[in-house]
């Protein structure tokens, strides 16, 4: 629950001491954004709430900061007398950041009707807040939200329309000069005001842009023109970038173009303007707001992507190793599906708990037929102890497309020795096969191991790298975010 809100449920009584409280706890710009409503909720505590509320807008004037203390104008809201600052000396109107209303003009006078919300001065990018951008010092001196659908032709779909907000933060810097930073969500963008050779508004239908419908939500700070809530304005921004002109000193860079039209409240153009915007990449987000912890955090993550991109060679030769097996026996031996216990080959062990690897392959199989294996290894005391089934098939023929023909004329598995002793196998043939007489071979590789466990350490690790881009993207993402957050009154 915001401040505003739980101020407004405390008793009477209680109301200035649990406000100095928070105030105490260093909420003094949320309790400076309530004080004016509690002013009308509580009228007999008026007096003590002025009182308090000048002393927090001296603390918060004092605190103000400036590109260039010659050039700015430290003055009061006419409403709530909060401490507010005219830095570009074009601007024409200000919107008071902590009520909501004109900065300029008593409330009962004010030329803008008040804002439904106030803008969160707690967040992590607000206004006054400084941000480097290519070497230059800027300050956000003014905010817009905008929210509004955007239509988009998709060469499958047609044209599609999505709901859409945006931030438009208006920066500064100690020449006077204005851009604005704009974050619609996951992408950052650094936006100038651009004359085009040939400007002209874009076709509606026109394919190659992007169309937006917008409204005004929410605006504060600074402005060059009076702000009305509600107001709209439509966008058209190239599809494609394009890179800026040679003898530019950012040849490297890429930017689109975009161009904007105020309405008025009659739906009639009131004002055009063409910008050039560029993508900030995340990296570079936060090294213009200055933010080196949520670096290092960016950072670490990486490393240990890193370190565990490297461990999967590490892993796959650590499997080779284990599995690199040894020489290999094979036996073949020529099978009517009628015999029974045909003798293949014998095999000792001398160790517990080693691991062979079985492979049986079959020749000479008629068309269109199978052939039944049965593999069976007997110790030396005449007992089976292990049996594997095995059906080889050949098959063909002709369709529409054409003569195909498909078989499957080998297998392979891994078994595991628990005790010492010479083995035997033998084979019989499964009397209901459809190929009278087959050669059938046995290979058999020692020294195997499960490669399960590092297919499994495979995926974990797959699944960690997977991890660490997700989370390194959710951490930069969030980081490098300016979107404009929103107290309700």
């Amino acid at each position: 629950m915001q401040l505003g809100q739980r101020l407004a449920s405390v008793h009477a009584d209680k109301l200035l001491g649990t406000l100095q409280s928070h105030i105490d706890a260093g909420h003094e710009q949320a309790a400076l954004q309530a004080i004016p409503d509690l002013q009308l909720r509580h009228p007999g505590f008026h007096n003590e709430l002025e009182q308090i509320k000048q002393k927090l807008s001296d603390k918060l004037t004092d605190d103000i900061k400036v590109l260039n203390g010659a050039e700015a104008q430290i003055f009061r809201c006419a409403n709530c007398g909060s401490g507010l600052s005219r830095q570009n000396p074009d601007t024409v109107h200000v919107i008071c950041q902590y009520c909501g209303c004109d900065a300029e003009h008593p409330a009962t006078d004010r030329a803008l009707e008040r804002w439904n919300t106030a803008l969160d001065l707690e967040s992590n990018f607000t206004i006054g807040d400084f941000f480097n951008y290519q070497g230059v010092q800027w300050q956000a001196v003014g905010v817009q939200l905008y929210a509004g659908r955007i239509r988009e032709y998709d060469s499958e779909d047609g044209w599609e329309s999505n709901y859409a907000r945006y931030t438009s933060w208006w920066m500064l810097n100690a020449q006077r000069e204005l851009a604005w930073l704009i974050d619609d969500g996951s992408r950052r963008y650094w936006a100038e005001k651009h004359m085009p050779q040939n400007p002209s508004v874009p076709d509606a239908q026109d394919k190659n842009y992007e169309h937006g419908d917008w409204q005004l939500e929410f605006a504060a700070g600074e402005f060059s023109y009076q702000p009305n809530y509600q107001e709209n304005h439509n966008s058209a921004e190239s599809r494609a970038s394009r890179r800026l002109p040679e003898g530019d000193s950012q040849t490297t860079q890429r930017y689109y173009t975009s161009v904007e039209s105020r309405l008025d409240g009659n739906g009639e153009v009131r004002e055009i303007e063409f910008f050039r915007s560029r993508m900030i990449p995340h990296s570079e987000m936060l090294d213009g707001l200055g933010k080196d912890v949520a670096k290092s955090d960016l950072q670490r993550w990486k490393n240990s992507m890193r370190g565990i991109m490297l461990a999967i060679p590490l892993l796959g030769a650590v499997a080779l190793f284990f599995n690199r097996g040894g020489d290999i026996d094979s036996f073949e031996v020529a099978l009517a599906k009628n015999d029974q216990q045909v003798l293949l080959q014998e095999m000792k062990t001398e160790k517990a708990g080693q691991l062979y690897k079985l492979r049986g392959s079959i020749s000479g199989m008629q068309d269109n037929s199978w052939f039944g294996v049965d593999v069976g290894m007997l110790n030396s005391d005449n007992e089976q102890i292990y049996s594997k089934y095995i059906e080889f098939w050949r098959e063909s023929g002709r369709d529409s497309d054409g003569p195909w023909s498909e078989a499957s004329l080998s297998s392979s598995w891994v078994i595991r020795v628990d005790e010492p002793d010479t083995y035997r196998f033998v084979i019989d043939g499964d009397v209901q096969s459809t190929t009278h007489n087959a050669d059938f071979r046995l290979a058999i590789e020692p020294n195997r191991t499960s490669l399960t466990p590092f297919i499994l350490a495979g995926f974990f690790s797959f699944a960690l790298i997977m991890l660490c881009r997700s989370k390194m993207g959710s951490v930069s993402s969030a980081a490098a975010s300016i979107a404009l957050k929103l107290r309700s009154r």
